[in-house]
């Protein structure tokens, strides 16, 4: 070989070692990451004070991104103005036994898409007590990833359970129905979205999973097979000493999905006691695909 052609190939070589020594040391272009949010779950007793019910909301609001609250109807115009004071996006329809599960969710992190409220049953009639179920849903946009997120916001009739076991009611009857409208309502947008199921269900977490009755939570949302719907308790076990008293009855669920094509996933959940109300509120934690 000759001298230039020597230089020649020890020059290439030089420069292909610079390539690979510059490359090396330039950061590999990270993997987007994963956004995370909270969403909670609070039923404030209606029979509190204003001073009490501020501080509830407050708490819990102070604690989530999301937010599903039970039995606020009356006290609807104090919530718009809190939301609209406090950078919140509020949802309440008319009429006040509909209001009573309310969302909220931070503006700084979701935009509204679309909303809607369904009337399930009423138990005793207009006006009777219990007031007449509603199921209460808003899809959102999630600002950091554009993905959209419906929430799905409901409260069951109470005294529709004993250990597990149905009680003979016709407000029982009505919240069979509820379950299997939630139920239907989640698998009609999870085609469109990720989906997220709170509030208070008034039927015990462990208590219903070891009895089993057909038209309850347990069996209507999580004995099946994927992709279905998976509360905190199922994924994460029962935390602290209850909900309301020693009864896990307020849920967070959501749509899981067959790992291929799961966006969206739970990773954790807390028991938010220090509440006025009878019950203590549920947070949990959600990452969700960029």
């Amino acid at each position: 070989m000759a001298r230039g052609e020597r230089w020649s190939a020890r020059g290439a070589g030089a420069l292909v070692g610079a390539a690979v020594l510059l490359v090396s040391l330039v950061p590999a272009t990270p993997a987007a990451a994963n956004s995370t949010f909270q969403a909670a779950t609070l039923n404030i007793l209606n029979e509190l004070n204003q001073a009490d019910f501020v501080h509830d909301l407050e708490l819990i609001t102070a604690k989530a991104d999301l937010v599903g609250l039970n039995e606020v109807g009356n006290r609807k115009a104090y919530l718009k103005d809190w939301a609209a004071d406090n950078g919140w996006w509020l949802y309440a329809p008319e009429p006040t036994q509909a209001a009573n599960e309310a969302l909220l969710a931070r503006k700084s992190m979701f935009e509204v898409l679309d909303k809607g409220s369904n009337f399930v049953c009423d138990t005793n009639g207009p006006g009777e007590v219990p007031p007449a179920r509603y199921n209460n849903w808003v899809r959102y946009r999630h600002k950091a990833t554009g993905r959209s997120v419906y929430h799905i916001n409901a409260h069951a009739n109470a005294s529709i359970e004993n250990n597990g076991r149905p009680e003979d009611l016709p407000r029982t009857a009505c919240a069979e129905q509820q379950f299997q409208a939630l139920k239907d309502l989640a698998a009609a947008k999870k085609d469109s979205g990720q989906v997220i199921v709170s509030g208070d269900l008034n039927v015990d977490f462990s208590a219903d999973r070891a009895y089993g009755y057909q038209k309850f939570p347990w069996q209507v949302f999580e004995a099946n097979e994927l992709p279905n719907l998976r509360s905190c308790y199922n994924l994460y076990g029962e935390k602290a000493n209850g909900t309301h008293g020693n009864r896990h009855i307020d849920y967070i669920y959501f749509w899981k999905r067959l790992e291929e094509y799961r966006e969206m996933w739970m990773t954790d959940y807390s028991i938010v006691s220090g509440t006025n109300s009878d019950h203590n509120g549920v947070v949990a934690a959600f990452t969700i695909a960029s």
